[in-house]
Parts: structure tokens; C-alpha cells; sequence
């Protein structure tokens, strides 16, 4: 007996470990919670850090009043900041340089280099900006021509802070920005200046895409799209992100076009 001790006594001296293998895992695991624990701690430190950037915006416009009045809009917007101003789209391309804006707020109509001009030459040099067109005009045809020349969104002058605010940070979603009231009329003139094509077959949909493409047509944001849907915001934006790769398109008004000029939907669907 003194013997046997004096055995176990040597074998714990030199750390042999008599438990089981499943012990032993066991007590690694809870060794190793901590530490689990602190990394996904700073991962959703990460996370909001990220969440909290900054965006700098760029505001274009030949009258005095117009960026001033966006100045005082965006003087308290959290996590948004006016940068720079620029009175000509020359202008525009100079600052650009200077400040690399993230988002641009555009003016339609200025002298010289118009709104539509200056948008392609700064999405030419600086393709990750975000320029939205910033105007008094309800016309269906300046609204088709900024976009066609690389603008995400369309936002009127006569809004006001929040609206304006919430039109930047669709931007940033890669959403497109339009007021409702011009939606209907824009996608009529696509849908009828547009030959249909036969080649939808080619491009399978799912019911809930069909859904969501449908809701977008109307102008929905993705707040709304996913309550009618029952469905959570992340939802939404996964099937939004396979609609748009389904479709070619880098955002909304894309995708809905696109989709008009397959047959995918009609006006009926506006």
C-alpha cells in the first residue's frame, strides 16, 4: 500500500493526468470560454465602430441658397458631413479632389457644365461616390437623364431635413432615392419608349423576389417592403441583393427597368 502511494505520489511529480479524455475536453472548453467571450465582444465593438463611420458629402449647386439651406440640414445629421461646396461643376471636379466625398448632392440645371455632365465626369475619376441629383425639377425627363448619367437618386429641393437625411442614407444602402410622387410617371416613359423582350424565360425569379420587385416598382423602401412581407430587414436586403444580380443592375431603378423591358412586369404592377 505505502508502495502503491508512493507510485501515484511519483506519477502526479511528473503531471500525468489520470482523467478521462472527455474530462480533459471538457475542462479545455470552459478554459476557453473567456476568451470566446471577449473576442465576440470585440467583434460587436468592431462592428459599431464601423456602423458609426463618418460620410462626407459634397454639395454642387450654382445658388447661394440652395447649399446653404443643405449646410443647415446637415449641420446636426449624425454620421453625415458637409465637406466642401462647389458652385460650377469645374468646381465640383477641383473639391472632389481635395476632400474624395463619399456622397455628392448634384444640381440639375447650372451654366456650363450641367448637372448630368459633371456627374459622369466625376463618377469617371471618383466611381465609388454616390451622386444624388438635387433639384427643384419634377420632370420625368431631367430624373431619366441624371440617372442615366450614374446618379443613385433624385431628391427635391423643398424637402426637409429628415427626408433629405434619409435620402443620403438610401444612397449609402445602394438604394435609389426617389421622390414617390415621380415614380409612376418615370416608369411609364421607360415602359413605353422600351421595345419588350421575349428573353424573360432566361431569367427565373422566385416567388418572393417577384414580390419584392414588385414593391420596389412601387417605390417602397426596404423598412416598408419587409413589414407588408413579414419578413426582417436583412431578409429583404439578401433577396434584393439576388434580384439585382439576377437582373444586372447595380440598384433599384435598374432593376425595375430591366425588368419592364423583359416583361417581368408591367405598368399594371406601378
Amino acid at each position: 500500500m505505502v508502495r502503491m502511494r508512493s507510485v501515484i505520489a511519483k506519477g502526479q511529480e511528473v503531471g500525468h493526468d489520470y482523467r478521462s479524455g472527455e474530462e480533459r475536453q471538457v475542462e479545455v472548453e470552459a478554459a476557453q470560454r473567456p476568451i470566446q467571450c471577449l473576442l465576440d465582444k470585440l467583434r460587436t465593438i468592431a462592428k459599431a465602430a464601423s456602423d458609426r463611420k463618418e460620410y462626407r458629402v459634397l454639395v454642387v449647386d450654382d445658388s447661394v441658397l440652395p447649399r446653404a439651406a443643405a449646410r443647415t440640414m446637415l449641420g446636426t445629421a449624425a454620421g453625415l458631413r458637409l465637406v466642401a461646396e462647389a458652385s460650377s461643376g469645374s468646381e465640383a471636379l477641383q473639391a472632389m479632389g481635395k476632400v474624395k466625398a463619399d456622397l455628392i448632392l448634384m444640381d440639375v440645371h447650372m451654366p456650363g457644365m450641367d448637372g448630368a455632365a459633371t456627374t459622369k465626369e466625376l463618377l469617371a475619376e471618383f466611381p465609388d461616390a454616390k451622386v444624388i441629383a438635387w433639384t427643384v425639377s419634377e420632370s420625368s425627363d431631367d430624373l431619366l437623364r441624371m440617372m442615366r448619367a450614374g446618379c443613385c437618386g433624385y431628391v427635391l429641393k423643398d424637402v426637409g431635413p429628415a427626408e433629405l437625411q434619409r435620402a443620403l442614407w438610401s444612397a449609402i444602402r445602394n438604394e435609389s432615392p426617389v421622390p414617390r410622387k415621380m415614380i409612376p410617371d418615370v416608369l411609364r416613359r421607360v415602359a413605353e419608349q422600351t421595345p419588350l423582350s421575349h428573353s424573360s424565360g432566361t431569367i427565373a425569379l422566385t416567388s418572393r423576389e417577384m414580390q419584392i420587385l414588385r414593391g420596389v416598382a412601387k417605390g417602397l423602401p426596404t423598412k416598408r417592403l419587409a413589414q407588408q412581407l413579414g419578413l426582417r430587414v436583412p431578409s429583404v436586403e439578401t433577396h434584393l441583393h439576388n434580384l439585382f444580380r439576377k437582373l444586372n443592375a447595380s440598384n433599384r431603378g435598374e432593376a425595375v427597368s430591366t425588368a419592364m423591358k423583359l416583361g417581368l412586369i408591367t405598368l399594371a404592377d406601378l
